[in-house]
C-alpha cells in the first residue's frame, strides 16, 4: 500500500504532465501581415518528448507508463496476495513505479541521471508545418492558432528538458529571442508562456531584463510557484473523504454514487485508511521515492514558495550527510530561491518598463487529492491561486462565504482577484483547461486578441471577454449566469 500511495503522490507531481457563447474575435484563419512582432510560445512539462540514450541500441522514452495488461497483472497480484496472505506486495508495486518513473531522475548535483535528450524546434514553425497543420490543444493549440493570425514566420515554439534548472534553460530561451529579433528585425518579441514555463520566463527575466518583451501572456503558468511541491515537501500529506467524492465524481461522470459513498461515511474510512498508511510509512516513502526521483530536480526547487524554502530543505535533507551528498543540489536550489523570493517585485515592474502583461487561469478542477492545498481550486494541474498571481480563493465545492466582500470577486463567489500581482491584467476561466486556448476555439480567439493589442489590454478592454468566464466541454466561452 506505501508504494501505491508513492505511486498516487508521484503521478501527482508530474501532472505535469501535460486540460450563450460570445462574439468571437476576428477570423482565425488570416494571418494578420501587419504584425511585425515574433511570438514564442514557451511549453509546460513536456513526458513525451524526453528520450535517454537516443540513436543508440538502448534508446527509450524517459517515462514508460505501465500497459493495461501490466496493471491487470499487478492488480491481480495485489489481489491475491492479500487474500492469501493478508498483506501488500510491495515490491511489485515498487517495481511498477520505478519503471515508468525512475528514468526522469537526476543526481545529486541536480543533472540529469542519465543521457536524456528531447525535440527542439529553434526556428520558425514554418520550417515545422507538422506541428501545427493539425491544430492542437494546450500549448500546441496556441501556437497554431498564431499561425493563423500573423503566419508561421513570425511564430517559435521553445522546448526544454523541463526538470534541469531553469536558470540554465533561460539561456536558452534567450538564444532563441535574440534569433526571432535578428530574422524578423526586431527590437521585441511576445511571449506566451504555458505551465511550467512561467518559471522559465521568472529566470530569463531576472537573468536578461525586460528590453527584448512587448507582451508576456501567463497562460496556466508557474510564475508564482506552487503549492504541491511546498506541500510534499514538507511531508504535508493529505486524503480525505471529501477530495475522494471529487475524484469519483471526475472519473465516473455521475455524481450519484460517490455522494451515497461520502454521506454513508465509506469514502472517509478509505481516506483515513490510506492516511493511516502514509503516516506509518512517511520516511520510507520520502527515502525511496520523493527525495531520490523528484527532490533532484532543480526546477522543483524552483517552483517552491520561496518562504517555505527553509522548511522544504530540512524536511527533505534533514540529516548533515544528506546534506553533504546532495551539496551540489542544494546550492542550485539556493540560488534559484534568491530568484524567486524577489520575482513579485520583478514581476510588478513590467508594465512601467513597457511591457504588457496578461495572465490567464482555469479553476473549478479538482488538484490531485494527495496534499493539503489540493482543497483548493484548481486547473487539474496547478493551483488556481498561483496561477492567477495568488488569488484568494475558497474550498472546491464551497463559496468564499456569504459575507465575503472583495473588489473582484468572480460571479459564483468563489475566486477573488482584488489583491493578485495583476488585478486589471488577470482573467479567470471557470471549467477551463489547463493551459488556455485550444486551436479553433473561442479561448485560443481571446489570446489572439490579446497579443494584437498595441497597449496594455485590461479586463474592460474586450466587451467579449470579461474578467470572469466560463468554458463548455468544447474550450468556448459562455456568460456567467
Amino acid at each position: 500500500m506505501k508504494r501505491i500511495v508513492a505511486l498516487l503522490i508521484s503521478i501527482a507531481l508530474i501532472c505535469t504532465s501535460a486540460f450563450s457563447v460570445v462574439a468571437f474575435a476576428e477570423d482565425s484563419t488570416q494571418a494578420d501581415a501587419s504584425y511585425d512582432t515574433p511570438i514564442i510560445v514557451i511549453r509546460g512539462m513536456a513526458f513525451t518528448g524526453l528520450t535517454i540514450d537516443e540513436g543508440t541500441p538502448d534508446e527509450r522514452e524517459s517515462v514508460v507508463m505501465p500497459e493495461q495488461d501490466d496493471i491487470i497483472d499487478l492488480v491481480l497480484k495485489l489481489a491475491t496476495t492479500y487474500f492469501v496472505e493478508k498483506k501488500l506486495d510491495v515490491d511489485a508495486v515498487s517495481d511498477v513505479v520505478y519503471k515508468a518513473l525512475g528514468g526522469i531522475a537526476c543526481d545529486e548535483n541536480g543533472d540529469s541521471l542519465y543521457n536524456t535528450s528531447y525535440s527542439l524546434y529553434p526556428l520558425a514553425m514554418s520550417n515545422y508545418p507538422w506541428l501545427y497543420d493539425d491544430g492542437g490543444t494546450g500549448e500546441w493549440g496556441v501556437a497554431a492558432a498564431a499561425v493563423d493570425y500573423y503566419g508561421a514566420d513570425k511564430v517559435y515554439f521553445f522546448t526544454y528538458d523541463w526538470r534541469l534548472d531553469p536558470s540554465d534553460t533561460a539561456d536558452d530561451l534567450h538564444n532563441m529571442i535574440e534569433r526571432a529579433k535578428a530574422e524578423h528585425n526586431s527590437d521585441k518579441v511576445d511571449i506566451v508562456c504555458c505551465s511550467m514555463g512561467g518559471v522559465i520566463t521568472d529566470c530569463y527575466i531576472y537573468e536578461y531584463g525586460t528590453d527584448s518583451l512587448d507582451t508576456v501572456v501567463f497562460n496556466s503558468s508557474t510564475f508564482c510557484g506552487t503549492h504541491l511541491t511546498t506541500d510534499l515537501f514538507q511531508g504535508k500529506i493529505l486524503i480525505t473523504g471529501d477530495m475522494l467524492r471529487i475524484l469519483l465524481n471526475n472519473m465516473i461522470g455521475n455524481e450519484l454514487l460517490p455522494f451515497i459513498l461520502y454521506k454513508t461515511g465509506v469514502l472517509d474510512i478509505v481516506a483515513d485508511f490510506a492516511m493511516t498508511i502514509v503516516e506509518d510509512n512517511k520516511d520510507e516513502i520520502y527515502d525511496k521515492m520523493l527525495r531520490d526521483i523528484f527532490a533532484t530536480m532543480p526546477i522543483m526547487w524552483a517552483i517552491t514558495q520561496p518562504d517555505e524554502y527553509e522548511t522544504c530543505m530540512e524536511y527533505m535533507f534533514p540529516t548533515e550527510e544528506l546534506k553533504a551528498k546532495y551539496a551540489g543540489l542544494i546550492a542550485r536550489a539556493d540560488h534559484l530561491q534568491e530568484i524567486m523570493g524577489g520575482m513579485d517585485e520583478l514581476l510588478l515592474s513590467l508594465p512601467e518598463k513597457g511591457v504588457k502583461v496578461a495572465v490567464l487561469g482555469s479553476y473549478n478542477t479538482q488538484m490531485p487529492p494527495v496534499y493539503e492545498s489540493a482543497l483548493y481550486h484548481g486547473d487539474g494541474v496547478l493551483e488556481s491561486d498561483m496561477i492567477l498571481g495568488r488569488a484568494t480563493v475558497s474550498v472546491l465545492g464551497k463559496t468564499l462565504g456569504d459575507d465575503y466582500k472583495g473588489e473582484r470577486v468572480s460571479p459564483d463567489n468563489c475566486i477573488d482577484l482584488s489583491n493578485v500581482l495583476f488585478p486589471e491584467y488577470t482573467w479567470a476561466f471557470k471549467d477551463g483547461s489547463h493551459i488556455i486556448g485550444d486551436y479553433g476555439t473561442d479561448c485560443a480567439d481571446f489570446i489572439m486578441a490579446v497579443l494584437g493589442c498595441q497597449e496594455q489590454p485590461t479586463v474592460d478592454t474586450f466587451e467579449q471577454y470579461p474578467q470572469f468566464m466560463i468554458c463548455d466541454e468544447d474550450m468556448n466561452i459562455e456568460y456567467f449566469e
